[in-house]
């Protein structure tokens, strides 16, 4: 430009076109071997753990940058789709076979941005599933309550210790009451045996006396 107006001519003649100024300002600007350099990186760019948005934004500015010698549309949607993260985009975009890169971009953006949609919805539908109010469960509160109740009345009943029966005590159960009844008749028949021992003896002794006389 500078030697344009020190000849003393027009820019529009210099540079008749846009295309043929970015080409100039290119090859006086741009460093050595920059269309190779974008051209390699633009191959090796990959999504990874970035967001979608961000991976079409790089492969859009290395686009421009290979403005002098663009690459078919064939490559750059080859490099896109595989550098696509696995996920509803890189399927949806396998599925629709784009022929351009914009319409590879436009169709991974809607895929990823519904899908999200979908599932922000769903998510809201299972924190909140009705809109109106939920109606207590009283039936937990009322079965713990009857628990505690019956508890409580088997707290108050007396049961026998014997037999654990509840309509007598201890001192009353025929359980221990023929439990006993042995043993208190034990006694009664030793002094039964004693008596009759004693008896015999006695005549025993009173026979031999009479013998003897």
């Amino acid at each position: 430009m500078k030697m344009t107006l020190t000849c003393g001519t027009s820019v529009e003649t210099s540079f008749p076109t846009w295309e043929l100024l970015k080409q100039q300002l290119s090859r006086v600007f741009a460093p050595p071997n920059q269309a190779y350099r974008v051209r390699s990186r633009f191959l090796a760019t990959r999504q990874g753990k970035k967001e979608l948005v961000d991976y079409v934004q790089e492969l859009r500015t290395l686009i421009a940058g290979m403005a002098v010698d663009p690459l078919p549309e064939a490559v750059t949607v080859t490099v896109f789709l595989e550098g696509l993260r696995t996920g509803v985009a890189r399927t949806e975009v396998f599925r629709t076979h784009p022929t351009s890169f914009e319409e590879a971009v436009n169709v991974a953006l809607n895929a990823e941005f519904n899908f999200k949609s979908s599932r922000l919805g769903w998510n809201a539908s299972y924190a909140n599933p009705s809109s109106g109010p939920e109606p207590m469960d009283l039936s937990y509160a009322e079965d713990e309550e009857a628990e505690l109740l019956a508890a409580e009345q088997r707290r108050d009943i007396r049961r026998c210790f014997v037999c654990g029966d509840t309509r007598h005590l201890r001192a009353g159960c025929p359980v221990r009451n023929r439990r006993q009844a042995p043993s208190s008749k034990s006694p009664a028949s030793g002094q039964n045996s004693g008596s009759f021992r004693g008896n015999e003896k006695s005549q025993w002794t009173r026979g031999g006396l009479l013998g003897k006389n």
